[in-house]
């Protein structure tokens, strides 16, 4: 019984490329298989084939099958042999990508909703807190009361300052009066000075005539004395009104300034007393804005001290700031007016358009970002002030720059490059210098035009020169770059 053989498949594959009806081309393939040492296969008549012959036969195809589990596969499959032994060319089929004008940039950036406005609420005036009127999560209006507080002692104070201040204004009252008083006792004694003035005046007159007596010895040289003396007199009398007249506009003078130092003490408790009555306006804890209370520590009872503990937190959030920090990278492109879709990754809903309202136009040095602000209208309460949000920005790019799939480029030891194909099917390999990278696409800043076709996922073993089928998936971009 004649042994049994194991031929691989691709031996069969070989067998019938080869031709099992030629002979010489089973020879030829012997040949080529057998070493160099043995000799070729005699050629056997049709008419002496027999068993013995078949069993030749079937040497042979092991020795075939032995070579062919020796040499690689791919000198199986990557050159086929036609009908006529001729070797055909291996043409590799390619897809092809093609560049886009880098107008706009997508980026997605994680952001913070904050309130329109937010405050909190602290005492200014000491005391217990006596009652509160809202609690968390009320909506409240501009105005509204929202605890009181208790404050005895500055209750008191308040009083003190009052009576102080009428105290003042009583003494300011009294200095007007005894000013009066002095204007007229400055008016009694400029009268005075003018009464004495003629008669010293007088006395002169007398003693002039008294003297030409004198002379005649009408009058006797006592009664001349005596005249003489009573001028001196009268002068003394005027130097004297003169005196008291400086004192008294001086003692006015004086009235005049205890009146404005007492108005400026009365105007000083006023003051003091108004600063109390505006303290204890802030018994009172009022709602500045409309808004929600979001937070409410005022307790019954508690002891307030001013300027300490936070009673209430109340936020505007009829409108919400979206506030993003832009990288460095897009900056520059991050202008007021850029559009923007801000959504919430765990609501489920959609994305809201919005625009670049505000940019600080100043890069943080310690996270190179710049802070932007998107202004939304939230009259619905869609948005929660302090959570995490989304922010697709479009920004404009420079028109002069292409993008390309980040599929189509090729890292080599000598940088990227990218497989162009040629009118010509064959592939050319080209340097690239890349910009920014934007996911599934890269920025390129210089090595190609825009009108190539880029063949998608090129291999190390592309090489220049080599030629190409484009995918037919892929024909009428071809077509298109021809023309």
């Amino acid at each position: 019984m004649s042994p049994a053989f194991i031929v691989p498949p691709v031996a069969f594959n070989r067998i019938s490329t080869i031709g099992q009806d030629s002979q010489t081309t089973l020879k030829a393939a012997l040949n080529a298989t057998r070493p160099r040492a043995h000799s070729t296969i005699v050629e056997v008549p049709p008419s002496k084939r027999s068993a013995k012959s078949f069993g030749r036969l079937a040497a042979v195809v092991a020795v075939l099958a032995s070579v062919a589990a020796f040499q690689p596969w791919k000198s199986f499959t990557a050159q086929p042999v036609s009908a006529a032994g001729e070797t055909a060319e291996f043409v590799r089929t390619v897809k092809i990508g093609r560049p886009t004008p880098a107008t706009t940039t997508n980026v997605v950036l994680p952001a913070t909703i904050r309130p329109w406005q937010t405050t909190t609420l602290v005492a200014r005036a000491s005391g217990y807190l006596a009652a509160w009127h809202y609690d968390l999560g009320a909506r409240v209006r501009a105005g509204d009361v929202l605890a009181e507080i208790a404050t005895p002692e500055l209750d008191q104070e308040v009083n003190q300052a009052s009576a102080l201040w009428h105290e003042a204004v009583a003494a300011a009252q009294q200095a007007r009066a005894e000013r009066v008083e002095a204007e007229a006792d400055l008016k009694v004694a400029e009268a005075q000075l003018v009464r004495v003035q003629a008669e010293s005046e007088l006395s002169k007159s007398q003693l002039g005539r008294r003297e030409k007596l004198l002379a005649g010895r009408s009058v006797s040289q006592e009664e001349f004395e005596t005249a003489q003396r009573l001028v001196e007199a009268r002068g003394g009398d005027v130097a004297a009104a003169e005196s008291d007249i400086v004192r008294r506009r001086s003692n006015l003078d004086t009235r005049t300034a205890i009146i404005e130092a007492r108005e400026a003490t009365a105007n000083s408790r006023k003051a003091s007393f108004e600063r109390l009555k505006e303290l204890q306006g802030f018994k009172r804890i009022v709602a500045p804005f409309g808004g929600v209370v979001t937070r409410r520590v005022a307790e019954v009872g508690m002891l307030v001290t001013a300027g300490q503990e936070p009673l209430f937190v109340v936020e505007d959030m009829s409108r919400v700031r979206v506030q993003l920090s832009v990288p460095q990278t897009y900056a520059a492109q991050t202008l007021p007016g850029v559009s923007a879709d801000i959504s919430l990754p765990e609501s489920g809903l959609g994305s809201v358009r919005g625009v670049i309202t505000r940019v600080a136009d100043s890069v943080d040095a310690s996270t190179r970002t710049m802070l932007a602000e998107i202004e939304l209208d939230n009259a619905a309460y869609r948005f929660q002030p302090g959570s995490y949000a989304q922010v697709a920005l479009t920004t404009p790019q420079d028109r002069s720059s292409w993008t390309i799939p980040t599929n189509t480029l090729s890292m080599r030891v000598q940088g990227p490059h990218v497989a162009v194909v040629g009118d010509d099917d064959q592939i050319t390999l080209r340097a690239v210098r890349l910009g920014r990278d934007l996911g599934n696409r890269v920025v390129v800043a210089e090595g190609i035009r825009g009108n190539e076709m880029l063949v998608v996922n090129p291999g190390d073993d592309l090489v220049s020169g080599v030629r190409v089928r484009i995918d037919s998936g892929h024909q009428s971009d071809q077509t298109v770059a021809k023309k």
